[in-house]
């Protein structure tokens, strides 16, 4: 009878040692996921962004790696008056506008004018040239440094450019003025 109970006891507790289970985080998503947990035990971490203003916040992020937020500045590039006169007396058609990656953003004609910026609705008679800026950061670190560059009648050499620290959120008019080309033309001269 001595040796049947030893036998069970040692039988019960080999038995319950098997059942062990190993608690982790069990989501995939998680930053931490651990794919040995056998349950749940809700230590899992959340990468995520915690900037409000970013395009990505995430109000339950645990933690933010490096550049993680993303961000995103609509913008407008149009003429003013005096820009139209000046492609008009030079015989330029349209300005094509690049970005700073040297990429094509678009064009616009002599044939529009703005006396006030127009708003950031992209315009059915092309009078203006909408984009979206985009750009990673993080809370703290969400500016961007955007160069944008005016070339008259596609061209190989731009009649303006200029850098400017871009914010996220909200619309950013450009204009092109005379002014600025002729100031532009006389720092490259």
């Amino acid at each position: 009878m001595k040796k049947l109970l030893l036998v069970l006891l040692v039988a019960v507790v080999l038995f319950s040692c098997s059942e062990t289970q190993t608690g982790g985080c069990t989501d995939i998503l998680a930053y931490n996921y651990e794919s040995f947990a056998d349950f749940d035990d809700g230590t899992c971490i959340y990468e995520g962004c915690f900037d409000p203003e970013a395009d990505n916040f995430d109000p339950l992020a645990d933690i933010e790696t490096e550049n993680y937020c993303q961000y995103s500045k609509n913008v407008v590039y149009y003429l003013e008056y005096s820009a139209a006169q000046y492609m008009s007396d030079w015989g330029i058609s349209y300005y094509a506008f690049y970005d700073n990656i040297n990429s094509y953003m678009g064009y616009i004609t002599s044939d529009f004018y703005w006396t006030s910026p127009p708003n950031c609705l992209p315009q059915a008679d092309g009078s203006t040239l909408t984009t979206t800026i985009v750009w990673n950061g993080n809370l703290g670190s969400n500016t961007a440094s955007f160069t944008w560059d005016a070339y008259p009648d596609d061209g190989p050499i731009a009649d303006y450019s200029s850098t400017i620290i871009v914010e996220p959120g909200g619309c950013l008019q450009l204009a092109l003025t005379a002014n600025g080309i002729k100031d532009y033309k006389n720092l490259i001269d």
